[in-house]
Parts: C-alpha cells; sequence; structure tokens
C-alpha cells in the first residue's frame, strides 16, 4: 500500500527496484552509510545463508515468506499501538536511534 492511499496500489515489477533503492536510501541517511540494494537469485541467497553456518529450515522458512510477501502483503494490524500505547515508530526512525550499532 502506498502511503496517503485507502486502496493497495498495485506494483508492477519494474518498478520494485526502484522503490526498494528509496527504502535503502531512507535507511542510510540515519545511519550515515552508503548501503545499495541488490537483488539476488533466492538460490544464492540459500547458499549464502548455509555457508553462513544457519541451518537449512531457516532459509527455507525465510525464502518461503519473502515469495509470500511477495505475491500479496500481510496484513495490517494496530498490536503495537495496543501493547505499546503508541504507533509503531517507522524502520528510518529505528534506525536514526540505532545508528551507533550500524558504524561499530
Amino acid at each position: 500500500q502506498v502511503p496517503g492511499h485507502l486502496e493497495p496500489v498495485p506494483l508492477v515489477e519494474r518498478q520494485v527496484p526502484r522503490i526498494r533503492r528509496l527504502q535503502i536510501h531512507r535507511y542510510a541517511v540515519p545511519v550515515g552509510r552508503e548501503l545499495a540494494f541488490v537483488e539476488m537469485e533466492p538460490e544464492a541467497v540459500r547458499q549464502g545463508m548455509l555457508a553462513a553456518g544457519l541451518p537449512a529450515e531457516v532459509p527455507a522458512r525465510l525464502l518461503g515468506s519473502q515469495a509470500d510477501y511477495a505475491r500479496e502483503a500481510g496484513p495490517t494490524t494496530d498490536t503495537v499501538r495496543r501493547l505499546l500505547g503508541r504507533p509503531a515508530r517507522s524502520f528510518q526512525t529505528w534506525a536514526a536511534d540505532h545508528a551507533a550499532a550500524f558504524t561499530a
């Protein structure tokens, strides 16, 4: 869903990398580092995770979840607001608050 729109806006395939680059830029600015979005084939990601020592079920589940999310975004809930009494913070805000952890 695009902020400011009531209905989900369908994304055409070629828009996804552009949107990912924008997201990465939003995260890079608060932490003061240059970041890049690199699209990889799922098998290369799986092999990298296995080479890093993760159990086989971790990449299988993670990549399966990502594939599901690519087909249909998950639901938006009010759980954070109900539990914490405030809206959820954006990832960009969290990254700014924890920038020191990314510079070590």
